[in-house]
């Protein structure tokens, strides 16, 4: 007993052993390639893999723990205001009622429509180039297929009405699933980043042939990701740290080639790296 209360008075008079326990910081995985990849011949080589990583490197004295969790728990977990982060997601001015988020990490080509070819030039024909998405939903004579629990930014409002009648992949690599089911006849199309294209490409060739990606007329401008965390004082003071480091995550080489490999060495610049320099 003696010895137990010199321990506690010496951790209260000596700062530097009681703060020695590094603060926590929750992460939530999901199996969703080319996002996260879990297995294969990528494994742990999605670029949020990477994006991940990299703010590791950049906040070591924080203990990181990563959760594999699926889509639909990561949203249900943030809504509660559990205290958990999640590197990928799509970058909102504001916060939500789901999350608050960082500045950009990095920018994809804008979501479109993932179609058989063949139905892509009659989509095309029929509702417009680029292609009216609007009109394709109202249509209601095509099979939509959506990922459960995954978010489409700006498309939502748009695609609220039609939720109930879109077909809901649940589960693991719902987004490579969904491909697999526009391939086989399943569902007729898909809202996804031509990425997961350049994935199925490089992981299942012969499963790629003869799907393609539509640019959508509702969406023209590059989208930006983020990382988010819970809509809690503790989700704020953490995006505060995070946004500390993004140059650096930004700069790292390990990144850079992280976001090469998956958009084919075509990656956005940020808007301002893209403007042209002013004349003197």
């Amino acid at each position: 007993m003696q010895f137990v209360l010199v321990l506690v008075a010496l951790l209260l008079s000596n700062p530097s052993i009681a703060n020695t326990a590094k603060p926590q910081l929750s992460w939530a995985i999901n199996a969703a390639p080319p996002f996260h990849i879990v297995g294969g011949p990528f494994d742990q080589q999605g670029l949020c893999d990477q994006l991940l990583r990299s703010i590791q490197k950049q906040l070591p004295e924080t203990k990181h723990q990563l959760l594999l969790m699926p889509q639909t728990r990561i949203h249900q977990a943030l809504n509660k205001r559990e205290k958990l982060c999640f590197p990928c997601m799509i970058h909102r001015k504001e916060p939500t009622k789901t999350a608050v988020f960082s500045t950009p990490t990095h920018w994809y080509r804008p979501q479109g429509v993932i179609t058989r070819e063949a139905l892509a030039h009659h989509f095309n024909q029929q509702f417009g180039t680029p292609l009216t998405l609007e009109k394709l939903l109202e249509a209601q004579t095509f099979k939509l297929g959506l990922a459960a629990g995954r978010r489409y930014g700006e498309l939502e409002p748009l695609l609220e009405p039609y939720r109930k009648n879109g077909l809901i992949r649940s589960g693991d690599d719902s987004p490579v699933a969904l491909l697999k089911m526009i391939q086989s006849g399943r569902i007729d199309f898909m809202l996804d980043y031509d990425i997961i294209l350049t994935y199925m490409n490089k992981t299942a060739p012969e499963q790629a042939k003869g799907l393609v990606y539509v640019p959508i007329a509702e969406l023209s401008q590059p989208i930006a990701g983020a990382v988010g965390c819970s809509n809690s004082d503790w989700g704020r003071q953490q995006i505060k740290r995070i946004n500390t480091v993004l140059t650096k995550v930004q700069a790292d080489p390990n990144f850079r080639q992280s976001l090469e490999l998956w958009f084919d060495r075509k990656v956005l610049p940020a808007p301002s790296e893209s403007k042209p320099e002013k004349k003197q």
